[in-house]
């Protein structure tokens, strides 16, 4: 009698769990909201799987229009590429679309993505600071320096008979030791050891993030999920590096460096690591413009994407006042100096190499920014940081190549505080909103001939209001990537160092005249798929000389 019991309650029970989970499946069907049908097992994980995430969404699109429900495992996502309701979700009413989602179990921290409510307000108001043009033109001098790293790297190979050189692997190398000696004021001599480099290979292969079939379970099963995010995560710890986290050995070197600078103040340095020990948050009155707090948001913005930003002021955000919050403290400053080395060297050193292959597929354009970089500034020998600001065309090239190729094709994530409606559009409370990056940066009646690479639409006279705003590699809005100025510079001096050396040509699989770019894509991130081999053509004179 009690096994019948027990069993009757346990059909019971799953018949119930049943019938909640279709129901779950069934929201965007209830809401009118068109997309993809999801399995009742994997929500629409198993087409994100084998098509990956890029590919399915621009084909959901395609069939299903500029707005669309789809699901990441379980979790139910509104793909977003209209951009009237992008706009209010991200500006406009930013005030209720202020926190971002947690899609992926795992260690939370302090750094900015996945902190809410006032909290990520008290260290984004903070930490904008460390990320002002006048602070930035401080570290341009630290950045010079590694970029000359960079040079000698590059000089040695042109030297060991002009054959062609692999540039990403030395994009690579740049950029993580960018980011280790600015962002946590520890120099491993990445560029010295090149591709031996123990830490540059640590890394590389903890952040090779890609779908596996245990990630289609895991999204599809929260509790699961929750459960066995630490498990797991130690587990990828022991395949790819023998159970070692190199992020947590740069977290603990860090961390060393924070306190011997907090109580030495001879060991002080000009880099980003000081600028966030340093920060100390202001008081900004109820008329603030909260464009000033948005990274790059100054010379990216239009008027009218200015005037909603005023409304994001932080009256309308309820920050507190300077004397109800602290500074920063060390696990905030060690967290997001993490978060500045995670997010820029796999993007920073992708943006790069999408830049360099288009340079050697169009030479007339390699041509033009080398001659309008040679025109800002002085003989074109020395350039300085204003120099650079001043360099249109350089701006024009990298954001179009950020068009094309975005190394963070995902979108910008927003969560739903409260119901919201827009026209006959209904996004519940609690939703995630993706905006569609991708499709925004293809659509052509933003962007004319959107598959053609067109540096020229992105000069200060073809720039149009929805252009600035449906640009969105950096995300938009008061939560937009704070590091933008940062990657912008480092981008900036690596090129133009670069450019004033050499001439760059590619090889048989960089045909001239062609836009189209074959891309490795991850979850989250997507990178040029071959070797960037390039052969370097020493040009006339003696090498330019960025400060």
């Amino acid at each position: 009698m009690l096994w019948s019991v027990t069993v009757a309650c346990a059909a019971v029970f799953f018949v119930y769990q049943c019938w909640r989970r279709y129901e779950h499946f069934q929201q965007f069907k209830r809401l009118g909201i068109p997309g993809p049908p999801p399995s009742f097992l994997f929500g629409n994980m198993v087409e994100l799987y084998l098509k990956s995430p890029l590919h399915a969404q621009r084909e959901w699109h395609r069939q299903y229009g500029p707005v669309l429900g789809y699901f990441f495992g379980y979790d139910p996502v509104l793909l977003v590429a209209d951009i009237k309701h992008l706009k209010n979700i991200l500006l406009r009413d930013f005030t209720d679309f202020t926190d971002r989602p947690q899609l992926m179990s795992g260690r939370t921290g302090a750094a900015l993505p996945v902190l809410t409510g006032q909290r990520w307000k008290h260290i984004r108001l903070t930490l904008t600071q460390s990320f002002t043009i006048n602070k930035l033109k401080k570290l341009s001098f630290e950045v010079e320096r590694i970029v000359d790293d960079f040079m000698d790297n590059v000089h040695k190979e042109f030297a060991s008979g002009g054959r062609s050189v692999d540039m990403y692997e030395l994009y690579q190398a740049l950029t993580l030791d960018t980011m280790c000696r600015t962002a946590l004021g520890v120099d491993y001599g990445i560029q010295k050891d090149g591709a031996k480099s123990k830490i540059l290979q640590k890394v590389k292969v903890m952040l090779a993030l890609s779908f596996t079939q245990l990630s289609i379970l895991l999204m599809a099963f929260p509790t699961i999920r929750r459960l066995t995010a630490r498990f797991i995560r130690h587990l990828r710890l022991m395949a790819k590096n023998k159970g070692e986290d190199p992020i947590e050995a740069l977290r603990k070197e860090c961390a060393n460096v924070v306190k011997r600078r907090r109580n030495d103040a001879s060991l002080h340095r000009v880099d980003l690591l000081q600028l966030m020990i340093d920060a100390q948050p202001t008081k900004h009155g109820p008329n603030t413009n909260m464009s000033s707090l948005i990274a790059g948001g100054e010379a990216e913005h239009s008027r009218e994407a200015q005037q909603n930003e005023e409304r994001t002021d932080e009256q309308a955000l309820g920050c507190p006042t300077a004397a109800k919050i602290k500074a920063l403290t060390d696990k905030e400053v060690i967290d997001n100096a993490l978060l500045v080395l995670v997010a820029g060297y796999k993007t920073i050193s992708s943006t790069l190499a999408f830049i360099t292959r288009l340079l050697v597929r169009f030479p007339e354009v390699q041509e033009r920014l080398r001659q309008a970089l040679i025109e800002t500034t002085e003989n074109g020998t020395r350039f300085d940081f204003e120099a650079l600001q001043r360099c249109k065309y350089l701006d024009a090239v990298i954001q179009e190549t950020l068009r094309m190729y975005p190394p963070v094709y995902s979108g910008t994530a927003r969560v739903a505080a409260k119901e919201k409606q827009y026209g006959d559009l209904t996004i519940p409370e609690n939703l995630t909103v993706f905006a569609s990056t991708s499709e925004l940066h293809n659509n052509p009646d933003i962007f004319p001939n959107p598959n053609e690479f067109q540096p020229d639409r992105f000069l200060p006279e073809n720039r149009t209001a929805d252009m600035a705003f449906a640009w969105q590699p950096f995300g938009a809005g008061p939560r937009n990537c704070i590091g933008m100025r940062f990657a912008q510079m480092e981008i900036k001096i690596a090129l133009a160092k670069l450019l004033m050396c050499y001439r760059l040509t590619g090889g048989e699989k960089d045909p001239v005249g062609d836009a189209h770019v074959d891309t490795t894509v991850l979850p989250l991130l997507q990178r040029i798929k071959d070797p960037l081999l390039v052969t370097l053509t020493k040009l006339d004179g003696k090498p330019s000389v960025v400060a």
